[in-house]
This record gives structure tokens, C-alpha cells and sequence, in this order.
């Protein structure tokens, strides 16, 4: 991977435990003491205690830099690329998010809600139902198999795959789960 990825936040042996995570994934972790004069990065983790240090945090860094954060301060607005994982997100996770950051893509906690900037790039925010079929589309499954796995008819599956394709403005199946992962309504 070798991902330069920039970690900030309170407590500084939790951060140094996420410095460890990163390195055993291949990535350059650095601990930052301070946001003042970020080097060089390709994703900066965040950290903080609570979601008004996140916010403190966030407004000091550039737009451009993707931005994972880490607990419960996803609520932040940000331009670029953003993520958000629980604190007790597993070393997988992590590397698959900062990785996913990395290559301009949203992340998201699959038990999280959708972030609030994906409803607006939406034409209409999609239902828990059509986010169960995203999900299953991203797997590759067909309407049919869709219908199985949800206990629905393959008629509503049909309906449901229209909907998405019509609130995400996708052409096709693949581009409506590309948009899901590049706004964060589907993981990784």
C-alpha cells in the first residue's frame, strides 16, 4: 500500500496503537502533535475524544485531504473524501478504509446511517429496503437472487434496483454501486 497517513486525536497511546495497525498494513504512519504544518499526506486519521475536539480538529485541515474519522464525530461537513469507522473498527477495516480514502472514495461504517452529504448528492434518499439491495447488488447478485436472500418477489427486487439506479442517477447496476461506495451507503 505505502499510504503516508497522518494520525491526530487526544490520547496519545491509542494513537500509537493505530501507528502500529497501519504500519503492520503497509502503510507510513506519522503522529502529528499538531495540524499547524501538515506534511505531506495522503489520508489524515482522526481520533479525538469527543465530537466538538473532531470539529475543533477537522476545521484546521485542508478540504483536499481525505479525512477518516475515527469514533463518533462523523457529523462534521467535509469536501473531500471522508470516512468514518467505530473506534473499535478492526485492523482489516482500517487498512481497507484508509486505502479506500486514498483512492478518492467515501467510507462508512456498514451499521452507521448514510452520511448526510451522500442524501444530497441524491435526487431522493433511498429507503433501508433499497440500501439492503445495494448491498446485495454490490455482491454481484442478480434480481432473482436478490429476491431470495430478502424474501421478496423478484417483481419488487426489479422495483427496487429501478429506484436505485433512478435516486442515484446510475445507468447501470455497476454505476449505482460505484456512486453507493463513492458516497459512503454501502462498505467496503
Amino acid at each position: 500500500m505505502g499510504w503516508r497517513v497522518g494520525i491526530a486525536g487526544a490520547q496519545r497511546w491509542a494513537l500509537q496503537g493505530l501507528a502500529q495497525a497501519l504500519q503492520r498494513a503497509g502503510c507510513e504512519p506519522l503522529l502529528l502533535a499538531s495540524l499547524a504544518r501538515l506534511p505531506a499526506l495522503d489520508v489524515l486519521l482522526l481520533a479525538p475524544a469527543d465530537a466538538h475536539s473532531a470539529r475543533q480538529l477537522a476545521a484546521q485541515v485542508p478540504n483536499e485531504l481525505p479525512l477518516l474519522w475515527l469514533g463518533d464525530a462523523a457529523d462534521a461537513p467535509r469536501g473531500a473524501a471522508t470516512g468514518h469507522l467505530s473506534a473499535d473498527a478492526s485492523d482489516e477495516a482500517l487498512a481497507a478504509a484508509v486505502n479506500a480514502l486514498a483512492h478518492g472514495l467515501n467510507v462508512q461504517d456498514t451499521a452507521s446511517k448514510a452520511p448526510a452529504a451522500a442524501t444530497a448528492e441524491l435526487s431522493e434518499p433511498l429507503t433501508p429496503r433499497e440500501l439492503e439491495v445495494l448491498e446485495l447488488l454490490a455482491k454481484g447478485l442478480a434480481n432473482r437472487d436478490i429476491a431470495l436472500a430478502l424474501g421478496i418477489s423478484s417483481h419488487t427486487a426489479k422495483f427496487h434496483v429501478a429506484q436505485i439506479l433512478e435516486k442515484t442517477g446510475a445507468a447501470t447496476r455497476t454505476e449505482a454501486v460505484r456512486q453507493g461506495l463513492r458516497l459512503g451507503l454501502i462498505g467496503l
